[in-house]
């Protein structure tokens, strides 16, 4: 069976994935993170052909097999429809109902990145723009530092989800072949009201954002503040919750 992610094209998928994979709630991919779904026809299917499966194996295999035979090839091959059939689709990233935010084009938000050549790095932030997470479609300058090492400004602000979304993006493109490559991203601003549901004492604090090393989840981002408070930020739950591991990688340490 070659089933693969429709995002990244990569088939990561075990068994108990596909045979959980469900139209109605989306999963994550385990190899980048994106939202897939089942499809809707192998929802529908794969029970359908079960339950006349089992009407067969009952109608026949009663007549001509042994009983506890017929028991142990209904329980083998249950699963089976389901299994074949399932067929990851990608599922659309629910809308995130944001709190109003006032730009500052004085901000010093700033992300650095590394591990992208410039044309590659271009086509992530467009595609990231472009799928307009809150409305805003931010202004993203781009300013290469260092061979595969690039620093991107704000000119006109941007949200703190959408910045916070954006360190997380760097690291997992969808539709971009990582290829074995070391990638790191780092995001540096002052801290504001805006982030909300941060501490009241971190307000006015240096921070720093990137994705914990061994991360397994791909929706979370980490804050490091110069107080030596780490939270840890959850996209799809808009959650801060404290965390007593860093898990800075090397090459995150050397941007930072």
């Amino acid at each position: 069976m070659n089933k693969e992610c429709p995002h990244c094209h990569v088939d990561a998928f075990r068994l108990s994935d596909l045979f959980s994979l469900d139209y109605f709630h989306p999963s994550t991919c385990r190899n980048c993170g994106a939202l897939i779904r089942n499809s809707g026809w192998s929802q529908f299917l794969g029970p359908a052909i079960t339950l006349l499966w089992i009407l067969i194996i009952i109608a026949l295999g009663f007549h001509f097999l042994p009983g506890w035979l017929v028991v142990s090839i209904l329980i083998l091959t249950l699963p089976l429809p389901t299994l074949i059939l399932a067929k990851p689709m990608k599922a659309d990233t629910p809308r995130v109902d944001l709190p109003p935010f006032t730009a500052d084009p004085h901000n010093d938000k700033l992300i650095i990145v590394k591990g992208w050549n410039e044309t590659e790095l271009r086509g992530i932030v467009d595609d990231f723009v472009a799928q307009d997470t809150s409305g805003s479609q931010p202004r993203i300058e781009i300013r290469k530092r260092f061979e595969r090492e690039f620093r991107l400004t704000f000119p006109d602000d941007i949200p703190p989800f959408d910045y916070l979304a954006l360190v997380n993006y760097l690291n997992y493109p969808i539709d971009v072949d990582l290829g074995g490559r070391s990638i790191a991203a780092i995001g540096k601003t002052t801290l504001t009201s805006d982030f909300q549901g941060i501490p009241e004492s971190l307000v006015g604090k240096k921070a720093v954002f990137y994705v914990p090393e061994n991360d397994t989840e791909y929706q979370v981002v980490f804050l490091s503040a110069e107080t030596g408070l780490t939270l840890r930020y959850s996209l799809s739950e808009q959650v801060w919750q404290p965390t007593n591991e860093a898990r800075l990688s090397p090459e995150v340490k050397m941007l930072s």
